[in-house]
């Protein structure tokens, strides 16, 4: 078995877009790093770096990059979840 990319989530606490992706990654078992880009400087400036603009959530799975959250091509490039 293939062991998860590191995934960083970029998000803010007030994003409903945000705490769905969470509570997605959550219940499908797939490990992340949470960045709160309101509270962390750096990881602001990377978001809009990956992204082009601050745009939450914004997933940085090794070389990848998915901005919003599209369940499908998060299990693309994470595989299949742990939970499966």
């Amino acid at each position: 078995m293939t062991p998860q990319p590191t995934c960083i989530v970029y998000c803010r606490s007030w994003c409903g877009d945000c705490q769905r992706a969470l509570r997605w990654l959550d219940d499908m078992g797939y490990d992340y790093d949470l960045r709160d880009i309101d509270e962390d400087g750096p990881s602001r400036e990377r978001c809009v770096q990956l992204a082009g603009k601050v745009v939450t959530p914004t997933f940085e799975i090794g070389e990848t990059c998915i901005v919003n959250f599209d369940p499908r091509a998060l299990v693309e490039v994470l595989g299949q979840p742990p939970a499966a």
